[in-house]
């Protein structure tokens, strides 16, 4: 049997005592470390644009900041915003009641940047579909159906920092919803938004 030399069995024996170093990430970029998740929940009331009902409700989603210390914020989000109303319009001639149900389940991207140590404005959008029901009636028709459709939102507001885990937040967002309701009907819609982010 042949022997190993000593100079590769010193080398071996040096190598293993050696200290092993993990790689550093590259300056400036983004660790999975930075992304931070957060859990948000918003009341909704929203002005009903042309024929479209007022509505009110709740929003409530899973969002995923990165970067916590940077005075740029990048957000991605994932959320649910039922809501109900009701109001009026004139159809056929008539002065047709209506009662609304919409549930937009939606996924976004916001992007905030910072105006102070704990204020940030932010400015973002979101797309999904939307699930709903819709009634209307008056001394003429009835009608009575599901609607699904298209959805999207674009918007903006102010976020403030309260504590390390809870920020506070106002909004504006105009929304727009295509169904495939009898007429085919378009929901506008102006939608202020106020909550709170808890980080996890």
């Amino acid at each position: 049997m042949k022997k190993i030399p000593l100079y590769l069995l010193a080398l071996c024996t040096a190598a293993s005592a050696a200290p092993y170093y993990l790689p550093t990430p590259p300056a400036g970029g983004l660790t999975p470390a930075d992304w931070q998740p957060n859990w948000r929940l918003q009341g909704l009331y929203a002005v009903g644009a042309k024929h479209t009902p007022d509505t009110w409700g709740f929003r409530s989603g899973l969002e995923l900041y990165s970067n916590e210390d940077s005075a740029i914020r990048h957000e991605f989000g994932i959320n649910a915003a039922p809501q109900w109303g009701d109001g009026h319009r004139r159809r056929h001639d008539a002065r047709a009641h209506q009662d609304l149900f919409l549930l937009p389940i939606t996924a976004g991207y916001t992007l905030n940047i910072g105006l102070g140590e704990e204020t940030f404005l932010f400015l973002g959008g979101k797309a999904g579909w939307a699930v709903g029901h819709y009634k209307e009636k008056s001394h003429l028709h009835r009608e009575s159906a599901t609607c699904n459709g298209f959805t999207f939102s674009a918007g903006g507001g102010l976020k403030v920092q309260c504590s390390e885990r809870i920020y506070a937040h106002i909004g504006y967002e105009f929304g727009r919803t295509y169904t495939n309701t009898h007429h085919d009907d378009t929901f506008g819609q102006h939608i202020i938004s106020a909550g709170i982010d808890w980080k996890f």
